[in-house]
């Protein structure tokens, strides 16, 4: 047994999710259990990070102490996470990184793992989409083989979605040679820049405004448009794809609930439409977007021509919604260290066999956690 730690901050970076999970088995044959899940506060490095996504431009002294400022962030965050699990010093930590830029075959997952490893006293796996990308793939999505360990059933086809500031999904399969993976449209991306530009907010709570709103068909049609052209370009969505200027276009012709609405109905369709094709027997959702009430209803009641599977929270799986990405990094981690390739020919477009994933930043091991300064 194993205990590995995995951490995520996705694209919306709003936040840390930190995993501590034990790690049973080797290679293809693990299996993960969640110790704690914690979720904390990026902080003032979060600005940083978000002019850098934005592309606005940074001088290399910028970004190198923006990714040594992000790495000392999630050491302590990290700590935290292990003295809540009781654990001394993990096995091995996975990091996804902070993704600043995406658009294949260049990607940047920004990080300075040095404070990490310092603080932790284990080894640290990262930047695990590089392998892949210098092999012609996307790099992305990484986490279908995660979720085939995590959610596989052996008796259905299901769809694990994820419901980031961009959707993608996974559908997990009893055969791993069958898994598929896919990026599908925008989404908290495009919800919350509603909620900044007319409502005020960082993003609508629960779905409050949206539910309470009217959905616009001109403007729903609009922004589906879109949508179904990210989706049928079957290509890894990113620095470009975040559709605010939808927004700009329609905040002033309606309210912010409305637009809202609006916003939910278009992206949850397009939703709706890349999961049917794959005849799953239920929809796992996951990620903040699985906590709008709004955006959940909305893909549970779409328009499905023939059966609505059944659209149930990773929660009721024991996972919960915020928890997956981290310990899907946990889980990929350990199979990084296992010596496995941990993306999938048929997912990333690699050449196969797929490569080994992973930068290594090791120290020595043994010693207890170093203090925070």
């Amino acid at each position: 047994m194993r205990v590995v730690v995995g951490v995520m901050t996705g694209s919306s970076i709003d936040g840390i999710d930190t995993v501590v999970a034990e790690i049973e088995g080797v290679g293809l044959e693990i299996g993960a259990r969640m110790l704690v899940h914690r979720k904390d506060e990026l902080g003032p490095v979060a600005q940083g990070l978000r002019r850098a996504a934005r592309q606005v431009p940074l001088t290399a002294g910028d970004l190198a102490g923006l990714a040594l400022q992000f790495g000392e962030r999630l050491a302590g965050a990290i700590h935290e996470a292990t003295r809540e699990a009781g654990v001394g010093v993990p096995d091995l930590v996975a990091v996804h990184g902070q993704t600043i830029v995406h658009k294949p075959p260049v990607s940047w997952q920004l990080l300075n793992p040095a404070p990490i490893a310092r603080r932790l006293r284990c080894p640290v796996v990262f930047d695990l989409r590089q392998a892949d990308l210098a092999a012609g793939g996307r790099g992305a999505p990484i986490t279908p083989l995660a979720d085939w360990v995590l959610f596989r059933r052996p008796d259905r086809r299901r769809a694990i979605v994820n419901l980031g500031g961009f959707c993608n999904a996974s559908i997990v399969t009893p055969d791993l040679d069958d898994v598929l993976g896919f990026d599908i449209c925008v989404c908290n991306h495009v919800l919350d820049a509603v909620a900044r530009e007319t409502l005020g907010t960082p993003y609508d709570p629960d779905g409050r405004a949206a539910r309470s709103g009217r959905s616009d068909h001109d403007a729903a049609e609009a922004l589906r448009a879109t949508l179904d052209d990210q989706r049928s370009a079957r290509r890894s969505l990113g620095t470009g794809d975040e559709a605010e200027a939808w927004v700009i276009e329609h905040q002033g012709r309606l309210t912010g609930a409305d637009l809202a609405a609006t916003a939910i109905a278009a992206v949850s369709g397009c939703i709706a439409a890349a999961v049917e094709a794959h005849d799953v027997r239920d929809i796992v959702l996951a990620g903040g977007g699985a906590r709008n009430l709004a955006l959940a209803e909305a893909i549970h009641g779409a328009p499905w021509s023939d059966r609505c599977p059944c659209v149930v929270l990773s929660d009721t799986l024991g996972v919960p919604v915020e928890a997956r990405e981290a310990l899907a990094m946990a889980v990929l981690g350990a199979m990084s260290a296992d010596g496995v390739p941990i993306t999938l020919p048929q997912v990333t477009g690699c050449r196969a066999p797929a490569p080994l994933a992973g930068s290594w930043c090791t120290v020595t091991r043994g010693t207890p956690p170093t203090p925070a300064p």
